[in-house]
């Protein structure tokens, strides 16, 4: 009995805590890491269409609001930005040949008044207030050219 316990089961149960320990420590790294450097936020983006210039982008844009960024070479307009997908299908509504699509930001990018826009739309059907209200959500990122997108296919 003391053979079995010596050669099986004393190390079967050593090779079980070590996995325990190290398992932990492990998990502890990546629970860390998950939370302090990948924490992002989800939002829907309305795109409007997708252009290999910057002057086709403008010229075939005929929305005074919309924002745009580059992807692969290519400018994508975007006319509707929110967090909600009930929202981004308000928006897609409103043009017949826009695409929503799931992109990923840092956390923290989101703007606090997006938040406020997101429920004002969340509450309303009219199309004038849902043009207002997108807008106002496009007129908060104009100007910031640092927000990086990530889409998940």
């Amino acid at each position: 009995m003391k053979k079995i316990f010596n050669e099986i089961i004393k190390p079967l149960l050593l090779a079980i805590f070590c996995g325990f320990i190290l398992g932990r420590y492990y998990f502890k790294i990546y629970h860390d890491y998950l939370h302090n450097e990948l924490v992002s936020e989800k939002i829907y983006l309305v795109q409007n269409g997708e252009y290999d210039s910057i002057s086709e982008l403008r010229f075939n844009n005929n929305y005074d609001k919309y924002v745009y960024y580059e992807d692969d070479n290519k400018y994508k307009s975007i006319i509707g930005i929110t967090s909600k997908y009930d929202n981004a299908v308000k928006i897609k509504n409103l043009v017949s040949d826009s695409i929503v699509s799931e992109y990923y930001i840092p956390y923290g990018s989101i703007d606090s008044k997006q938040i406020v826009y997101d429920n004002e739309l969340e509450k309303t059907n009219d199309i004038k207030e849902i043009r207002l209200i997108v807008d106002n959500i496009l007129n908060l990122y104009k100007s910031d050219d640092g927000i990086k997108l990530i889409s998940i296919d």
